[in-house]
Formats: structure tokens, sequence, C-alpha cells
């Protein structure tokens, strides 16, 4: 699936611009972004519901920019399942067979009863969607949508609806489901660890523009803006002043500290002159916390104002020395014993190999 150059509008005010999007056939492919940022629209846009205010959406070797939605044989997962309540589980997977004429004979009842051992609901297939849990009546709404075979299938906030735990089962269930038969997923979240859970490839949306696509580990890694850094995962920004780089490193010096940050390769706008004034993004596992007396030019001193436990790690908020309005979060492995206690002045090392630097601006 293709999209060029896609923009829309609402009067005066952009929903989305000018976004190209390449989805390749068996990809499964997340957008995240904040509210408003365009997400929902560009989705809503290749089911077909919105038509763009410019551009085109290829599906294979189909324009179907301007066709009407069931003219598109795209299948659609929503947040509320939207499933039958007079029919039966079986009946609501046949549906879609039944609207093109496809429900009758042994090759429509060999689909149906695939797909209910796909989802795991043989046995079940008599109930009435008001007899099952939500796991499971999100699992009728998925056989619905692959029954028919779709080219693209397109999930909008399909979890939301769930509880945490639940929500965790299903997401490992959908991608099973989904490597199983190699279908083609484009997948819309507010939730950056189930898209970076589920994704081969996850798009940062912001202000109506696709601000970074790219693998989980990518996106987390090497964030190619400040706002994809903040976005994606847990950051801390520490404001400094470049002192001085080669090829390889960038100095910022941070209060009495020089930390050596690697310069990104391919990224010139990541030179910065002497004297500018720019952030470190450290994300909280790339942070250790060793006692006071181990506090030297190499390293940050502060407070820690509070620990949280939780589960497989302990979080510590440190504010830091001669910063009173800067706390740094550390993560630490819960099983670390020797971690000092809430009002004990610690001394803060950045691992200087994860580290990225950004203008100073703030994160919007």
């Amino acid at each position: 699936m293709t999209l060029r150059h896609v923009e829309k509008t609402y009067g005066t005010v952009w929903a989305v611009r000018q976004t190209d999007l390449e989805v390749g056939a068996g990809e499964f492919v997340s957008i995240v972004g904040p509210s408003g940022s365009g997400k929902t629209t560009l989705l809503t846009m290749i089911a077909g519901f919105e038509p763009p205010t410019a551009g085109s959406i290829r599906v294979g070797d189909r324009d179907v920019t301007m066709l009407a939605p069931n003219r598109r044989n795209i299948g659609m997962v929503f947040q509320k399942y939207a499933l039958f309540p007079h029919m039966t589980v079986r009946q609501n997977i046949a549906f879609p067979l039944r609207m093109r004429d496809l429900a009758r004979g042994q090759s429509a009842d060999k689909r149906i009863d695939a797909m209910l051992e796909l989802v795991q609901l043989h046995g079940l297939q008599h109930r009435y969607p008001h007899q099952l849990s939500g796991g499971q009546q999100q699992r009728v709404a998925v056989a619905r949508t692959l029954v028919f075979d779709p080219p693209v299938i397109l999930m909008d906030e399909p979890l939301g609806a769930l509880d945490k735990k639940l929500r965790e089962a299903m997401q490992f269930e959908i991608k099973r489901i989904q490597e199983r038969i190699g279908a083609t997923v484009i997948y819309v979240t507010h939730d950056q660890e189930e898209a970076l859970t589920m994704s081969d490839r996850v798009a940062v949306m912001h202000k109506g523009r696709v601000e970074q696509i790219g693998t989980p580990s990518d996106l987390y890694s090497n964030p190619d803006s400040a706002f994809v850094a903040d976005f994606v995962g847990s950051i801390n920004f520490v404001p400094g002043i470049v002192c001085g780089q080669d090829r390889s490193h960038t100095g910022i010096k941070v209060r009495n500290t020089v930390i050596q940050v690697p310069r990104p390769t391919g990224r010139s706008t990541y030179r910065q002159r002497e004297g500018a004034a720019v952030r470190i993004a450290a994300r909280p596992e790339h942070i250790s916390i060793a006692p006071y007396q181990d506090h030297d030019a190499q390293s940050l001193s502060g407070t820690i104002e509070t620990i949280v436990f939780a589960g497989a790690t302990r979080t510590a908020l440190v504010r830091l020395h001669g910063s009173p309005d800067l706390v740094l979060r550390a993560d630490v492995p819960s099983s670390f014993r020797s971690l000092p206690q809430r009002g004990s002045h610690v001394a803060l090392v950045l691992c200087s190999e994860a580290l990225r630097i950004f203008d100073a601006e703030r994160v919007e």
C-alpha cells in the first residue's frame, strides 16, 4: 500500500500535511502520535471514510483514492468491535462473505471454520456477543475482518476497551495471527509500548506529519528529533553548552562536568557551534547511580528525592545539585540491593554511547 503526498484540510485547519507512507506486503506498521496529530484522520482516508484534499492512495496496483469504502476491499477492526448483537459468533464472521455473495457452499464453511480455529474460538461459534468476554469479542472482530482475505487490514485502537492484562495478552495474540497468515496491517494506537511491542515499523506523527518512521529499535535508540525521543519511551533532557567537538564526539558542559556524546553519522545538522545551548537526551536505563564519594569530573551529582518500585526495575528521581528545577529519572534493576535511600547524595554517570544531542528549544 502506498500513500503519496496525502493531505487533509478542514477549512483552514490542517489535519494531515503532505504525507508519504509505503507499507510492504505482510508488514505490520503502527501509527502513533498525541491527540490531534492526524493519525486517525490518516486511517479514515485509507479506509475511504474521508476523501483526501490532495494526494493519492494505492492498494497494490489499484488507485483507491476516490473509491467508496465498500469498493476498496479493505478490512477494518474498530475499538468497540462493532459486532452484530443479534448474530452468533459464526454469523458475525460469515457476514463479510454474505455481503460479497460468498457465504454459500463448503468453501465458505471451511473458511469460517479456519477463522474460528485461528482465533481459538471453536466451541463458541453459537454464542452471541453478550455471552463473550471482551477478549473473545475482539477475536471475533479480527476473524470477521480476516475471513474475506483483504489485502490490507486497518486497526483503530482495537484494544482500547480492554483492561491492562487482557490488552497485553491480545497484543501477542494479534501479532501471532498476523504473522501466521502474513497479513498487511496498519495499526493506530496512542500507546507507544503497544506499538513497539507489535510492529515491524512505527510511524510517529506530529502536527499532521510523519515525524519519523522506522523499526521500534531505531526509533527508541536513534530518534531524529526531540519530539520523537520524548514521545517514544521515557527520556531525560539535560541542558548544557557545546564546549568542543571532533569528527566522532561532541563535548557538552553540564555545570562542571564535560560529557562526550557520539555524533550520529550522516546527520550534519547535529554539528553545533562552540558555545551553543543544547540538550542531552538520556534514557533512564542509561543513567547509573553511584555513591556520592565516587563523584568526579565525569559524573553529575544530585539528591535522591523518591524511589518507586516498578516490578523488574526501581526508578529513582534525582534532583541535580546546582539545578534545583532539574530532576532526572534513573532506572535500576530491582535486584540491585545497594541503591542509596531517599535523601542520599549520589553521583550520576551517563552512558555516553547511548546519548543524543538536540537543540535547546523545548519539546512541544
